[in-house]
């Protein structure tokens, strides 16, 4: 029971501090993550996943703590796995940004922060 409630504990502080669009907590509706300049909502699930399988990448912003998170995949894209990410974090970004090819682009740097979570997006 108390491994139960520490790994439940643990998982809401990583997906909270995982990604801004998150903050709001675990259930719908969960705030907004940006892919290919469109808006998405999110479902945020406590769930952790393995380093494992396939997942997309989710873009976190440490130097902007109110910047949404964007993806590199979304639904509709031959390659969205349906909502597995990655969690890097984009260095040196302090402005909104909407697409994973902009936070490449402009980031100083890009380190994989180790999470792995489920969350499902849906077109706002």
């Amino acid at each position: 029971m108390r491994a139960a409630l520490i790994t439940t504990v643990a998982t809401t502080i990583v997906l909270g501090a995982a990604t801004p669009a998150m903050a709001d907590g675990l259930g719908p509706p969960s705030g907004t993550i940006y892919a290919f300049d469109q808006a998405y909502q999110t479902v945020a699930t406590p769930t952790t996943l393995p380093d494992r399988g396939p997942t997309d990448t989710i873009y976190v912003f440490p130097d902007c703590p109110t910047c949404a998170s964007v993806s590199e995949s979304a639904p509709g894209s031959g390659d969205y796995n349906g909502g597995r990410w990655r969690v890097v974090a984009a260095s040196g970004i302090t402005t909104q940004l909407t697409n994973a090819d902009d936070v490449v682009a402009q980031a100083s740097s890009l380190v994989d922060t180790g999470t792995r979570f489920v969350c499902p997006l849906s077109q706002t």
